[in-house]
């Protein structure tokens, strides 16, 4: 909006009222030109008021369009955290597979050993293991029967009728077979 040219028309039309009134006669030409000077004046200010609404709305949009970049923005970035969060996964996936299949063929080296401790122990101690899979387990401080079944996938019974117990009470050191 073009404030400066808007004024200087007013003005014009405002000065062009003023030549016109100059013919009439004396008090109405004063009065007429007092009118016409409010007016141009009210005008004016109305002018001042759209122009300083204008330079704040054209702030406001220049302000949205910013905050538009801002935001595209942020919405690429939030893309690439997408895409690593993706291959991150991808990459824990892959690492479990690997420490699943290392820890199983640590558990099944462990197995074969406890088997041929406990059947070096049952050899040395004249005692013969029943027939079939077992292991041998020794008591830590913290165990019991029952987290020693849960953790071996079997029963308090079964490793007590295993291993001859009398009594649920264990001692720290102590050897069971686990069948």
């Amino acid at each position: 909006m073009k404030t400066a040219s808007l004024k200087a028309a007013v003005f014009i039309a405002a000065a062009a009222c003023t030549g016109a009134l100059a013919a009439a006669d004396g008090a109405r030409e004063a009065f007429l030109k007092r009118q016409a000077i409010a007016e141009v004046q009210r005008i004016t200010g109305q002018i001042d008021v759209l122009q300083s609404n204008y330079d704040e709305l054209s702030d406001r949009i220049k302000k949205i369009d910013g905050g538009k970049e801002e935001i595209a923005a942020l919405k690429k970035e939030i893309d690439a955290v997408k895409a690593d969060l993706a291959d991150l996964r991808r990459e824990i996936s892959a690492m479990k597979s690997d420490i699943v299949r290392e820890i199983s063929a640590k558990i099944a080296e462990v197995q074969k050993a406890e088997a041929r401790s406990a059947r070096a122990s049952a050899a040395s101690s004249g005692r013969t293991p029943p027939a079939g899979k077992y292991r041998e387990y020794v008591v830590v401080k913290g165990d019991s029967l029952y987290l020693i079944a849960q953790a071996f996938n079997t029963t308090i019974a079964k490793i007590t009728e295993l291993n001859g117990l009398k009594s649920n009470k264990l001692s720290i050191g102590q050897k069971l077979l686990i069948p």
